[in-house]
């Protein structure tokens, strides 16, 4: 399926995709590759780290430089996953921040797989999170009701925390062991109580990620996932 979806050239212009794949529709099959409007997208968390989300709309905005092909290979190497609920809706269960940059870069369609589908409308959210497909709770931990999520990919507010915590991750202060679920929003949760929820900034962040160091090697992190990372040895 990878060997077909890059042969298209049309992620940008979007009907070039009706050439190579069928637009996703509430009757697609669980499994199967479709070409979806990102505005079709709901998002199934309350925010990205809009720091990471900057920087990889800058290597997009290289591939696109490239030529659609290039941006493509990249868009079906990283798989958008998502799920069709009870109303026939697309939700986004992964890859949200690379669903975020190429909505901030222009383009306006991307080839998706449909990794489930869930028709109970009651059992809904419970299924999501039962599956790992939802992260219901804000950066500092508290739940939130799905009604209140985003409508929209281009509407997700930044949760910089969320960028800290992956930008850790780069560095070797944590590590993904296996399958870990939602393990950046683990540590940016104990990143932002141990610095107090200072400014993460793109000018604070060389400072921020210093202070993250201290307190992600500490004995009192060993029961988050990941730890220790590499760097801490």
């Amino acid at each position: 399926m990878i060997a077909r979806w890059t042969l298209c050239l049309g992620l940008i212009a979007g009907p070039a995709w009706a050439d190579v794949l069928p637009a996703c529709s509430a009757q697609t099959a669980v499994g199967a590759a479709c070409w979806l409007s990102l505005d079709q997208l709901r998002p199934t968390q309350p925010g990205v780290g809009l720091l990471q989300v900057a920087d990889e709309s800058k290597k997009l905005a290289k591939l696109q430089a490239r030529g659609d092909e290039a941006l493509t290979a990249y868009v079906v190497k990283k798989h958008i996953p998502v799920v069709i609920g009870p109303d026939g809706g697309f939700w986004l269960v992964d890859r949200h921040h690379l669903s975020r940059a190429l909505w901030n870069n222009g383009v306006r369609q991307a080839p998706v797989s449909i990794e489930g589908r869930l028709e109970n409308a009651d059992t809904f959210w419970q299924d999501m999170q039962a599956r790992h497909w939802a992260w219901l709770r804000d950066e500092r931990g508290n739940m939130v009701a799905s009604s209140s999520l985003p409508k929209r990919i281009g509407d997700l507010p930044d949760d910089p925390y969320r960028s800290l915590a992956g930008y850790a991750e780069d560095q070797g202060l944590f590590r993904k062991n296996g399958q870990v679920f939602f393990i950046e929003f683990a540590w940016a949760r104990y990143l932002g109580e141990k610095l107090g929820w200072a400014p993460v900034t793109r000018d604070t962040l060389k400072q921020r990620l210093q202070e993250a160091r201290q307190w992600a090697c500490q004995p009192e992190a060993a029961d988050l996932p990941g730890y220790p990372g590499a760097a801490c040895h």
